[in-house]
């Protein structure tokens, strides 16, 4: 800090859970300059800030570091949770979230179906009755269930992907007898799909389930680099490696792919 003796630090935490507003950067750009300035610290004792969070995190310190450069001479250094980082990265690889310049959409456009499905069944207790009764039918043991995924946690359309590969036969055949004649989902049919009996906009198709195994297949090594940046001690180094070998390993022409539909 100004004035202190330079062996002096202060380590400042902006703490997300006291935050109301909308998560937008500049809502969390101005909470944290309010925050700072309450307890007398100014933008020059700043050398270092640290964002353990996802874009609107990482974006915020950016904006943080920009906007105060003319208050002060010195640098500052940015630190980013590389958990996160690959979180980002996953998400973007994946088309499953939103950049200026997008890639692999038609991956991502797969993807944000299966996961509609997942959630328009799972959270509904009489379309989970459904499953159910053709789980038991199919002696099912352990019957699971769909495992939708939150689009913040450490890359978890993996982990969704995975179950939904597991019970991809029963979960066809319960929205099949969902949006069939009869069905509790078949109003969610337009007019033209009931009388061509067209449930690929709401169901799995073939293709879908090819695209969800390769997924599962290439991605498994992206997911177990992100459980690997979550746990504590991790060096440098032993990261820059881990990294390496994912990189490695995802540029391989053949993947080991999850057996059945």
């Amino acid at each position: 800090m100004q004035g202190f003796p330079i062996t002096d630090l202060l380590e400042y935490i902006a703490n997300f859970e006291q935050f109301k507003l909308a998560k937008a950067i500049e809502n969390v750009v101005g909470w944290i300059t309010e925050s700072y300035l309450c307890v007398k610290v100014v933008s020059p004792d700043f050398n270092n800030m640290a964002a353990d969070g996802a874009s609107n995190a990482i974006g915020s310190i950016l904006e943080v570091e920009v906007v105060t450069r003319v208050e002060r001479a010195n640098d500052v250094d940015l630190s980013i949770c590389v958990a996160h980082q690959g979180e980002r990265a996953g998400g973007y690889a994946s088309g499953t979230h939103e950049y200026a310049e997008p890639v692999n959409s038609p991956l991502g456009q797969i993807l944000e179906k299966s996961h509609t499905i997942q959630v328009r069944i799972n959270r509904a207790e009489s379309r989970m009755e459904v499953l159910r009764e053709i789980q038991k039918k199919n002696l099912r043991d352990p019957a699971l269930t769909p495992k939708p995924c939150n689009d913040t946690r450490w890359n978890g359309h993996h982990d969704e992907t995975k179950r939904a590969n597991i019970i991809m036969h029963d979960l066809c055949l319960a929205n099949e007898e969902l949006l069939g004649p009869g069905g509790a989902d078949r109003n969610l049919l337009t007019p033209e799909e009931i009388e061509a009996e067209n449930y690929s906009r709401l169901a799995h198709t073939e293709r879908d389930q090819d695209v969800l195994q390769q997924f599962e297949a290439t991605s498994a090594d992206a997911k177990q680099f992100s459980l690997f940046t979550q746990e504590k001690g991790n060096t440098n180094a032993y990261i820059l490696f881990q990294i390496q070998m994912v990189l490695q390993r995802t540029s391989s022409s053949t993947f080991e792919m999850p057996s059945g539909k």
